[in-house]
């Protein structure tokens, strides 16, 4: 689709251009001044950001935050590793497996840079209210679907459907990147939503047992990215035409692509079982699912924080 010079997209696309450049141009002046290179300090940035959404940075995520070879990342972690900016660890579930950990001097520098910027910001943002400020939000979560650098052009997803050593497999995924309360309904007394105990292993495997060959009207799948499993995804029926999903993701595998492939794949098996329409409830704080459901064409009915997605499949 051509873009004429007049359409006002194009203009706010000049506009976000002009902020990144200011914001590019103000991280180099910051990241000279401190001794970093640019790529240090965009680094920094990505591992304080993973902190913060509790994702297990390693060296392969870093890798494909910067774009970045594994030489290339070693060295720059070396760098960040002298200037006492970042610790790295072994993983206490997975010895072979080396964490990337942000030290209080990287939260202090980070501060230094953004602390200003933020509040200056954030004061702006009071001139609107919350129905301008969640339009807002949803244009810069939409935008961020299309540059967002790590986004795989084609990830090679495959559904399992789940059986007894499929679950065990997808129960230690879970147990290593995600809170019970994100892979289950919290319905059972005996466990807490964000501690993983036997009480919530066995809780984990009694609800997807209830579940498999599709009873209750429900499939489950475990999601197999690249060879190891990432996640699930289910389809349960609501009537013969119709069915409805739900996925969970890793962190490690969030903002790869593969909830979006995942759905694809999805909408093919329910074509097959011959569902027409695939439905979906989310809210507006939730970018990684909203951000799949309108990369596969659904359309979003917004009530408040909630929101209702529609998937018409043929």
């Amino acid at each position: 689709m051509d873009v004429d010079d007049g359409d006002a997209g194009l203009e706010l696309v000049h506009l976000l251009r002009r902020i990144t450049g200011r914001l590019d141009l103000m991280g180099s002046e910051f990241a000279a001044a401190n001794g970093l290179h640019p790529t240090d300090l965009r680094a920094l940035v990505h591992l304080l950001d993973a902190r913060r959404e509790e994702i297990p940075a390693t060296p392969g995520w870093l890798s494909g935050k910067l774009a970045l070879n594994s030489a290339s990342v070693t060295a720059l972690v070396d760098r960040l590793v002298r200037a006492g900016y970042v610790r790295r660890t072994r993983d206490n579930r997975d010895r072979r497996r080396v964490l990337l950990t942000v030290q209080d001097e990287a939260v202090r520098l980070g501060w230094a840079f953004f602390g200003g910027i933020t509040r200056d910001m954030v004061s702006a943002m009071r001139e609107f209210d919350g129905a301008e400020l969640a339009v807002a939000r949803r244009f810069l979560e939409r935008m961020h679907d299309v540059v967002r650098a790590d986004k795989p052009s084609d990830p090679v997803v495959r559904l399992l459907p789940l059986d007894e050593a499929t679950t065990e497999r997808l129960l230690t995924v879970a147990v290593h990147e995600a809170r019970p309360a994100d892979v289950m309904p919290p319905a059972r007394a005996e466990w807490t939503p964000d501690t993983w105990t036997p009480a919530t292993e066995n809780a984990f495997r009694e609800f997807h047992r209830s579940h498999f060959h599709g009873a209750n009207g429900t499939v489950m799948y475990a999601v197999e990215a690249e060879g190891s499993l990432t996640g699930m995804i289910r389809m349960a029926r609501i009537s013969p035409d119709e069915a409805e999903t739900g996925m969970w993701l890793g962190r490690s595998a969030r903002g790869k692509g593969i909830g979006t492939a995942a759905l694809r794949a999805l909408l093919a098996e329910a074509a097959a079982a011959g569902v027409r329409t695939i439905v979906a409830d989310t809210s507006t704080g939730n970018a990684a699912a909203l951000g799949a459901l309108r990369t596969c064409g659904a359309t979003l009915t917004h009530h408040g924080d909630d929101v209702r997605a529609e998937l018409p499949i043929g």
